[in-house]
């Protein structure tokens, strides 16, 4: 029963994104109309075995994300892999750009470059970012900017357009991915319902079989009350 407090869980639950430092909510027209299908069949037994015996084997975690300053942060939420759903489930499991809070740290240093007239922001760690790649900076002033990223003058080192607020440190929060994983909050509650169908089934097939084997134990114990009394006679005898 614990997958399906899980998907309980989360068909519950805001289904929440990143979007340049922010979660928004995703939006879903998911229509539910007869008039709206081409073609449909009914779920394959093979196939409702193996959903839940595979969403059993889901590792399920307890964590902290990264980011402070949002409406989730400062405690431990509830937290599987999403790979793990799409492997079996693709809909679920939907990707769209974002920014991850892979740096998430003030810079150490802001110079300008006369040469390439280029900001250039060196971190206290490795940046691990290519010329080309997007990041989101954030002013003191807690305004936020999308910078491309133009040079690489070292490992630590990240050159921008000078196009920002002057300031003499920037926190960076991290860089633009385009397959940032969500789940479907839509297509989780349709797979709640099919699952709660399936352990439904399989407690009334496990109840009729209790009942079965109560019986056979019942007459059981009525066949060994009469050997045990046509020996109680035996004796006496």
């Amino acid at each position: 029963m614990q997958h399906l407090k899980l998907l309980a869980y989360l068909g519950i639950g805001t289904n929440l994104v990143f979007s340049q430092g922010t979660l928004e909510k995703k939006s879903i027209y998911f229509p539910m109309d007869e008039r709206l299908i081409e073609k449909k069949a009914l779920a394959d037994v093979v196939e409702d075995s193996v959903l839940l015996d595979r969403f059993g084997r889901i590792p399920f975690y307890r964590v902290l994300y990264t980011e402070k300053d949002l409406p989730y942060a400062g405690k431990e939420h509830y937290y599987f892999p999403a790979d793990e759903l799409s492997s079996y489930s693709p809909a679920i499991v939907d990707y769209q750009p974002a920014y991850i809070p892979d740096m998430y740290s003030n810079t150490d240093k802001v110079t300008y470059n006369r040469h390439t007239n280029l900001l250039e922001l060196t971190m206290h760690n490795k940046h691990n970012l290519s010329v080309g790649d997007y990041v989101m900076l954030e002013h003191k002033d807690g305004v936020k900017f999308e910078s491309k990223v133009e040079a690489v003058p070292n490992e630590f080192t990240f050159s921008v357009k000078n196009n920002l607020p002057k300031s003499y440190s920037y926190f960076v929060r991290g860089r633009k991915v385009n397959d940032l994983k969500h789940i479907d909050r839509e297509e989780l509650i349709v797979l709640n319902m099919r699952i709660s169908q399936l352990l439904e089934a399989k407690v009334k097939e496990y109840s009729q079989r209790t009942d079965s084997l109560e019986t056979k134990i019942g007459l059981l114990e009525k066949e060994i009350q009469t050997i045990t009394n046509t020996l109680n006679r035996l004796k006496r005898q």
